[in-house]
C-alpha cells in the first residue's frame, strides 16, 4: 500500500515504525490527515513489546558460547566482549531463528525476538532438549567457541555443513573464512581443503562459477595431498555441479564419473548416489529423459530409504521437471510439493526456493495463478538475499507467464523482458534457453513483435543444442519454421 500506514485489523508494519523513527513518514494516512498520536504510540508499543531485553539477550546468548565465556556473559552481559565476538554471537543466535534483525530503526542493536526466542527466554530449556537441529547447531557453536583448537576446528567444520544446508550463505562464509584460518595456523591440510570445498559450494549458490571452479580446485589439490580420496570424490562432484550449470556437459559427465569410480572404489554408497543423482540432471539437461528418469527414481529410493531428506527432495525436483517437460502436471505438481513439505521439516531454504520456483512454474501453465503467484513470491524472498540471480530469472519468466495467461500482454513481456537480462548475468545456459524460449512464445500468440520472436527462440535452440539437449532445440527450430 505505497507508505500507508498498514493498521487495518491491529497489524502495524515495522516498516512504519523505521519510518516513524527516522523520521521519514512524511506522506498521509486515509482522509489525507497526519498520523496521529495514539496511531504513533500504538506502533511504538507493539515494537518495544518484540524488542528483547538485555536480561533475554544475555539468556539467549548463553546457550551459544563456550563455559568460561558463558559465565561472563551470565555476569556482565554482551558489554565486556569485543565487538566482533558480540557480533558473532548476535549472528548466531539469528541463525537459530530466535532473534531477527528488525525494530526501532536499522542499527546496530536493533533485534526483535520472535515467538521461538520468547519460548527459549521464557521456559529456558537445557539444549539438548531442543530439536535436533537447534541442539546440533548450539553443540558446534560451543566447540567453536571453546579454548581447545580441535574442538574449535570441529565446531566450525559443523557450522559451516549447517548453514550450508539451510542456505544461509553470509554466516557460512564467514564460518569458512574462520575454519580456513584456523585450519592455516595448525597447518591441518585435510580442514583446509574443506574449508575450501565449502566456500565452493558458497560460491556456486550464489551463481559465482569460475571463483567456486577455483576453490573446488584447490580443495581437490589439497585433499590429493592428504591422500583423502573421499574428499577427492566429494570435489569432483561439486565440479561436475558447476560444469553442468555453465553447459559444459562434457566435463560435467567426466567429473561425475571419476567420482562415482572413487565412490565404488572406497565403498561410499551415498556418494555413488549422490554423484549418479547429479549425473541424472546432465542427462536430462541433454534430452536423455529416460536415461534421466531411470537413474533419479533409483537415487529417490536410495535417498528416502536411507533418509536423507535434503537429497530425495532434490531428487524429487528433478523428477518433476521431467514429468513437467512431458506435459505430466498433475505428476509433476505431486514431486514438487513433496520436495516443498520435506525442505520446509528441514529448514533448507535452498532446496525450497527451488521446489517453489518449479512448483510455481508448473501452477503457472495450468492455470492455478494462487498457488503459481504465492510460490514465486515466497522464492523471491528466499532468493533475493543473498541475491541468486539464476533462481530470480526463472521467478520472473514465472510471473510472464501467469501474466500473459491472465491476459496481462503488456506485463507478461516486463517479466520475461527482466527474466532474460538476469538470465544472461547469471550465466547458466539452460536458464537464458528457458527465459529466451517462454518470451518469445509469448510474443508469438500475441502476434507481436515476430522478428523478436524468432530471436529469441533462435537463441533458445542454438543454446540448448550447444549444451547437449539436441530434442529440446530440434523441437523449437520446428516451431521456428512453422512461424
Amino acid at each position: 500500500m505505497g507508505d500507508r500506514a498498514s493498521n487495518r485489523d491491529g497489524q502495524i508494519c515495522l516498516a512504519d515504525i523505521r519510518r516513524y523513527w527516522l523520521g521519514a513518514y512524511h506522506t498521509t494516512v486515509s482522509g489525507g490527515k497526519g498520523i496521529s498520536t495514539y496511531a504513533r504510540n500504538r506502533f511504538v508499543a507493539q515494537a518495544v513489546e518484540t524488542m528483547p531485553s538485555r536480561d533475554e539477550i544475555r539468556a539467549l546468548a548463553s546457550y551459544v558460547t563456550g563455559d568460561a565465556e558463558r559465565e561472563l556473559i551470565l555476569e556482565h552481559g554482551l558489554e565486556g566482549l569485543s565487538t566482533d565476538r558480540k557480533a558473532s554471537i548476535l549472528m548466531a543466535l539469528q541463525d537459530l531463528g530466535w532473534i531477527g534483525r528488525s525494530g526501532l530503526g536499522d542499527f546496530a542493536d536493533s533485534y526483535e525476538l520472535t515467538a521461538e526466542g520468547r519460548v527459549v527466554t521464557t521456559s529456558e530449556p537445557d539444549a539438548e532438549a531442543l530439536n535436533h537441529g537447534s541442539s546440533e547447531q548450539i553443540r558446534a557453536l560451543r566447540d567453536a567457541g571453546s579454548d581447545e583448537l580441535e574442538a574449535i576446528k570441529r565446531g566450525l567444520a559443523t557450522l559451516v555443513e549447517i548453514q550450508c544446508e539451510r542456505g544461509n550463505w553470509d554466516s557460512a562464509i564467514v564460518k569458512c573464512n574462520e575454519l580456513r584460518t584456523m585450519a592455516g595456523r595448525t597447518k591441518d591440510t585435510r580442514m583446509l581443503a574443506y574449508a575450501y570445498f565449502q566456500q565452493g559450494r558458497v560460491e556456486r549458490a550464489q551463481n559465482q562459477w569460475h571463483e567456486a571452479l577455483e576453490a573446488y580446485l584447490k580443495a581437490v589439490e589439497l585433499y590429493m595431498e592428504a591422500g583423502d580420496r573421499q574428499g577427492v570424490c566429494m570435489a569432483n562432484r561439486a565440479m561436475g555441479i558447476v560444469y553442468g550449470n555453465i553447459g559444459n556437459h562434457s566435463s560435467a559427465i567426466r567429473c561425475l564419473e571419476s567420482s562415482i569410480s572413487l565412490a565404488v572404489d572406497t565403498k561410499d554408497k551415498d556418494s555413488e548416489i549422490k554423484a549418479k543423482a547429479n549425473l541424472a540432471i546432465v542427462y536430462d539437461l541433454e534430452g536423455r529423459r529416460d536415461d534421466s528418469e531411470k537413474l533419479s527414481k533409483d537415487c529417490l529410493d536410495h535417498f528416502t530409504a536411507t533418509g536423507d531428506h535434503a537429497n530425495a527432495a532434490r531428487t524429487s525436483i528433478n523428477l518433476g521437471m521431467l514429468s513437467l517437460s512431458r506435459e505430466m502436471h498433475q505428476a509433476a505438481a505431486m514431486y514438487f510439493e513433496e520436495a516443498i513439505s520435506s525442505a520446509r521439516a528441514i529448514r533448507n531454504r535452498e532446496v525450497l526456493g527451488i521446489a517453489l520456483i518449479d512448483a510455481g512454474y508448473c501452477h503457472a501453465r495450468t492455470g492455478n495463478f494462487k498457488s503459481a503467484t504465492g510460490y514465486t513470491n515466497e522464492a523471491i524472498s528466499i532468493f533475493r538475499e543473498p541475491y541468486n540471480v539464476n533462481m530470480i530469472a526463472l521467478a520472473y519468466r514465472n510471473h510472464g507467464c501467469i501474466a500473459v495467461r491472465n491476459g496481462d500482454r503488456d506485463g507478461a513481456f516486463e517479466w520475461f523482458e527482466k527474466s532474460v537480462r538476469a538470465a544472461k548475468a547469471s550465466g547458466v545456459e539452460d536458464t537464458m534457453a528457458a527465459c529466451c524460449y517462454e518470451f518469445g512464445m509469448a510474443l508469438i500468440d500475441s502476434t507481436v513483435k515476430l522478428q523478436l520472436a524468432k530471436k529469441l527462440l533462435k537463441r533458445a535452440s542454438v543454446t540448448y543444442s550447444a549444451i547437449g539437449n539436441v530434442t529440446r532445440a530440434r523441437s523449437i527450430e520446428t516451431r521456428l519454421a512453422a512461424i
